[in-house]
């Protein structure tokens, strides 16, 4: 009988791992949904590439050239985001990027708390530009649509365009755009859909990536897969769990878009 019971809960344990069930009394990051893109391929495709012809930067970090990534957000971005100390979103990338790729990736976090597009728009170069990235992160809209500036949509898309123009026309930089998370608040969520429309609609140029963090947490938030209470620490920001799922989603997001493009 005790056999038959070890044996029954070996298999329970083992299904949990498998649908990748969270346990959010912790901070507790989902098994790997996806392997690493396969290299050998786009190795040999870099290889070809006269020098003329730019890698990207999927192609750079398969064929182990060094790589920078510059953060570039507000509050949640921020190396301060969580004060409880623990690492945030940013932090568990860069902890996940040396163990995947061992002295290759650079990871710099531009964010500042209370940040606007305004904001970041004057920082670019002394804060972005400087470091010659290869790929910039940038995250914006909460600050824009429910902080104290309530900037106007029109203006947030003009101004986040300039950002974007600014950093493309630098070099070799590509650009990720990043929604920001949904709030705890229906009435602020729906102040917030103009401005992340505005950046579905910048990320839609050519040569622009996109990360719809905002859809994916709203959408499990709607199917009641996630509690959304317990990752955040406010209204509007995440806490350590919520900065841990920020991080999970976008390492899908990473290692099934991003780096096999």
């Amino acid at each position: 009988m005790l056999k038959s019971a070890i044996y029954l809960l070996s298999v329970a344990l083992i299904i949990i791992i498998i649908i990748g069930e969270r346990n959010f009394e912790t901070i507790k990051i989902t098994e790997e949904t996806a392997v690493l893109p396969e290299t050998e391929e786009i190795q040999v495709k870099a290889a070809e590439k006269t020098e003329s012809e730019q890698l990207t930067f999927s192609e750079k970090l398969a064929a182990g050239d060094g790589v920078t990534i510059v953060f570039l957000g507000d509050y949640v971005t921020s190396a301060d985001s969580l004060p409880d100390g623990n690492p945030n979103h940013v932090t568990l990338l860069t902890n996940w990027f040396d163990e995947k790729y061992p002295d290759q990736v650079e990871v710099v976090n531009a964010g500042m708390n209370a940040n606007t597009v305004f904001h970041m728009k004057d920082r670019v170069a002394s804060d972005v530009l400087v470091h010659d990235p290869d790929l910039v992160v940038i995250s914006a809209g909460l600050n824009d649509a429910l902080g104290g500036w309530k900037i106007p949509a029109k203006e947030y898309a003009e101004n986040y365009e300039l950002i974007v123009e600014e950093i493309m026309a630098s070099g070799d930089s590509e650009v990720l755009i990043r929604t920001p998370n949904p709030t705890l608040s229906v009435n602020e969520n729906i102040k917030m859909l103009p401005y992340v429309a505005a950046s579905r609609r910048l990320a839609a140029e050519e040569g622009r990536h996109f990360f719809d963090f905002y859809s994916i947490m709203a959408d499990e938030v709607h199917d009641k897969k996630i509690p959304q209470k317990e990752l955040m620490q406010n209204v509007m920001h995440p806490n350590t769990k919520g900065q841990a799922y920020l991080f999970d989603k976008f390492k899908v997001y990473l290692t099934m878009e991003l780096l096999e493009q």
